[in-house]
Formats: structure tokens, C-alpha cells, sequence
């Protein structure tokens, strides 16, 4: 995805949508902020330094998504081009920010009719509709 963002010079649709979190995808912060939790030297704010994402974004995924934001929106103060990932790092633990990646994402695009109407189901992946 990131290759087709630079190759064609994509810009998000919109600002915050359904699929992204400060215009790009959602899940890869979920998952990266996880990877982190239990991590004794990284803390939230590390994302902010310019030294730990170019030794460590190899390595762990959200602060990866940090560097590519940063790399593609050059020239920006963070907090302008990502008010809520800038937002996020004030927060003390990665635990903390895991639980609510997974609540945002639950709020943000798995309650939403018409992002989930897409999702096809069946033997993997089950619906129960309550009825």
C-alpha cells in the first residue's frame, strides 16, 4: 500500500476516515501498539525521536507507521499533519494505548454499517446477528 501511496502520489480521501487514523490504515497501530507493550525502553513519547524511529522502526510496527508519516509529510510539525497520534503519545503505557486502538478500531469501523456490510462471512469468519 505504502509502495502505490508514493509511486502515485495518493492523498487520502478525506481527513480521519473510517479506514485510517490520521489518513492512513487503522490496524498496523493496533497491532503495533500491542508489539509494544510490554517494552521497558520505548515509551509512547519515543515517538517523537528521530533516532529511535530510524533504529527501532525496522523492528516495531507502529513506531514504522510514525516514520513513514513523518517521511511523507515532510516539512510538517507532527502535531499539524497527525493531531491524534501526536495526542496518543501523551498517554503513559503502550498497554493504554493497545486498549484503546482496539476500542477506537471497535467505534471507528467495525460498528459502522457501512464499512462492515463489506465483510463477507462465512466458515472462517461467523456473524451471529442475535436473532
Amino acid at each position: 500500500m505504502r509502495k502505490l501511496q508514493l509511486t502515485y502520489m495518493l492523498e487520502p480521501a478525506g481527513s480521519h476516515g473510517v479506514w485510517g487514523l490520521d489518513d492512513y490504515h487503522f490496524l498496523p497501530f493496533v497491532f503495533g501498539a500491542s508489539q509494544l507493550k510490554d517494552h521497558d525502553t520505548i515509551v509512547p513519547k519515543s515517538i517523537h525521536d528521530d533516532k529511535v524511529l530510524a533504529t527501532e522502526s525496522k523492528d516495531y510496527m507502529y513506531l514504522d507507521c510514525i516514520r513513514f508519516i513523518k517521511e511523507v509529510k515532510k516539512g510538517v510539525p507532527f502535531g499539524e499533519s497527525s493531531p491524534t497520534l501526536n495526542d496518543i503519545s501523551n498517554v503513559v503505557t503502550w498497554k493504554k494505548i493497545a486498549s484503546g486502538m482496539i476500542k477506537m478500531y471497535q467505534a471507528e469501523v467495525l460498528s459502522k454499517h457501512p464499512v462492515i456490510k463489506h465483510l463477507r462471512f462465512g466458515s472462517v469468519l461467523r456473524f451471529n446477528s442475535g436473532e
